[in-house]
């Protein structure tokens, strides 16, 4: 079941397929899994560049991204280019339909240029309650982060949880303010979805090297609140697919409340050159960026 979103009230939006969850069952935390993993929720984050028919085109390079696809539970596709979604149909049937759904935002962009955002999912494990892209009455965003709320099985709590995913693809000529920007859309977030037991923010930030210097990185409240928000990855991590570059473009956040009930572990960019065992020219055409992968307890 795919959600579109064409337009944005004020409040929030529902997909077709949680609205339908939401009617059948009215208390989401005694819902029951037909699967009930033992492991923890396996969740990434991955731009996978100009995504779209031409990519899925190509056998070799589909059948790599199926492959890094599969390693997780919920993933956050970024730079999706394709209004019909028919590519995002033929890597849903690649990956299984049976075992897969996903829900997928309407074109954000201010200009010609547009991209959808996309998450992947497994039904069996994870129950989708809300999907929404963020109210952007000020337009500080090129694209409106879209934001999802999952209910999962933690086998560390030995209870149903609700995280709620912000995922974002800041526009690398604005990175300062829309970075700045993202707490007031956790704020929002807050109030929007009051029951949530954690948020986490995650996305290609561009917050590194060309688009965010070392001034701007200190001065991002994301990155340096700890009282309020855990910052993941460090300014000298690697996300990027080229040997001839070293940046931390992608990042992962979680905001101080709800840590308790939503813990993030786990967190690294997975090399899929050396974890796939394949050679450079084939990661390339897979993505300049490695996706974030994580776990949630």
């Amino acid at each position: 079941m795919v959600a579109r979103h064409e337009s944005f009230p004020s409040f929030l939006l529902y997909s077709l397929k949680s609205f339908l969850l939401l009617g059948l069952v009215q208390d989401s935390t005694s819902f029951i899994f037909t699967n009930t993993p033992e492991y923890p929720l396996r969740v990434a984050s991955f731009n996978i560049r100009r995504f779209g028919l031409t990519v899925v085109s190509r056998p070799a390079v589909l059948s790599n991204i199926v492959r890094i696809i599969k390693r997780y539970d919920v993933v956050f596709v970024q730079e999706t280019r394709d209004k019909s979604l028919a590519s995002v149909d033929t890597l849903r049937a690649a990956l299984g339909e049976a075992e897969w759904e996903y829900t997928a935002s309407s074109p954000v962009g201010r200009g010609t240029y547009k991209e959808q955002y996309v998450y992947f999912y497994r039904p069996a494990v994870v129950k989708l309650l809300h999907a929404y892209l963020y109210n952007d009455s000020r337009d500080a965003f090129e694209r409106e982060p879209y934001i999802v709320q999952f209910l999962y099985w933690s086998p560390a709590a030995s209870s149903n949880v609700k995280v709620t995913l912000v995922g974002a693809h800041l526009t690398p000529d604005d990175v300062p303010n829309e970075l700045e920007a993202l707490t007031e859309v956790i704020s929002q977030v807050k109030g929007n979805i009051s029951d949530s037991q954690g948020i986490v923010t995650m996305g290609d930030f561009n917050a590194d090297c060309n688009y965010l210097n070392g001034a701007e990185r200190g001065a991002a409240t994301l990155f340096n609140t700890p009282s309020e928000y855990t910052s993941f990855l460090r300014d000298t991590s690697d996300s990027t697919v080229s040997h001839k570059q070293d940046c931390a473009y992608d990042r992962l956040v979680l905001t101080e409340q709800g840590q308790r009930q939503v813990k993030v572990a786990n967190v690294k960019a997975f090399d899929f050159e050396k974890g796939l065992g394949i050679n450079y020219e084939a990661a390339y055409a897979l993505s300049d960026h490695y996706p974030i992968e994580f776990s949630l307890l």
